[in-house]
């Protein structure tokens, strides 16, 4: 028999972290899979857990002058239907599972989760967001692309919860978002991207990032700013460097979904589309 706990509050969810070595469960969508699956994982199950769905600090979506912030227990249907919600994240989120399972499946959850198929990832890469960890003596934040640091790894110490994602507000000239699975929902990603175009001390800046070509997602600042132009036609004209940079640093693997070479491919097929789309507008 699991010994359970439901936390009224964040403090006493620490609390109860610290003293019973718990799990700490929100949605537990992603936990009741591998449970049912019978992973490796399954040893979390061994232990107490800590319900934190109840705590009202963890749940909303808010915004202050430079940030739009997201309570960790906030569901995936209150993030679609929330009039503060970047666009891109709306269309990642709304292609995870079906309505059952966004209503009750967290972003928190999804984040910690860390797989490299998580349908919330890449957006929540390309947009820079930070992740606010709290124990009870201190408080940190945490850029996503440091937290998550391989396969269900993250760099969350046992005495933290993650309460907040913080997304950094922009002004994205335009935004693109592609799932490729099996159906449009209800199916776990055989690849996914997220691209962002926006303007910076007059330069015109993509921001890529892909969902299952690594171990984590697949994001290269580095080629981002090789490819800053003060022309936005300049990316349709250099359309095989970006796709060649971008195939140097893809490291996808086969599985039961799809095979390496089939997602490779895709992946540089979408950098084409963003690009030709973005030069229409």
């Amino acid at each position: 028999m699991v010994e359970t706990f439901i936390a009224k509050n964040i403090d006493e969810a620490l609390d109860l972290k610290s003293k019973h070595d718990a799990i700490v469960f929100a949605g537990g969508t992603d936990l009741m899979v591998e449970y049912l699956r019978g992973s490796n994982l399954i040893a979390k199950f061994e232990k107490p857990v800590v319900f934190i769905n109840s705590i009202n600090e963890l749940k909303g979506i808010k915004e202050d002058e430079n940030n739009i912030i997201i309570g960790a227990a906030t569901t995936f249907d209150e993030i679609i239907k929330s009039d503060l919600t970047p666009q891109v994240l709306k269309e990642s989120a709304s292609g995870i599972a079906g309505p059952p399972i966004r209503n009750i499946a967290t972003i928190g959850g999804n984040i910690c989760n860390a797989s490299p198929s998580a349908d919330s990832l890449p957006s929540l890469y390309a947009m820079d967001t930070v992740l606010r960890l709290k124990s009870k003596d201190s408080q940190r934040d945490i850029k996503i692309k440091d937290f998550i640091t391989g396969v269900s790894k993250t760099t969350i110490k046992d005495d933290e919860i993650l309460t907040h994602v913080i997304i950094p507000k922009k002004n994205y000239k335009y935004s693109f978002y592609r799932k490729i699975g099996t159906r449009k929902a209800n199916a776990l990603s055989k690849l996914a991207m997220c691209a962002l175009a926006l303007k910076e001390n007059d330069k015109y800046r993509f921001k890529i990032s892909f969902c299952t070509l690594g171990v984590t997602v697949t994001r290269d600042e580095s080629i981002e700013e090789k490819f800053a132009s003060s022309n936005i036609d300049d990316w349709k004209n250099n359309i095989n460097s970006i796709q060649e940079a971008y195939a140097a640093i893809m490291k996808p693997r086969n599985s039961a979904r799809s095979t390496a070479l089939y997602r490779k491919q895709c992946a540089l097929n979408l950098i084409k589309y963003f690009i030709e789309d973005i030069c229409k507008k």
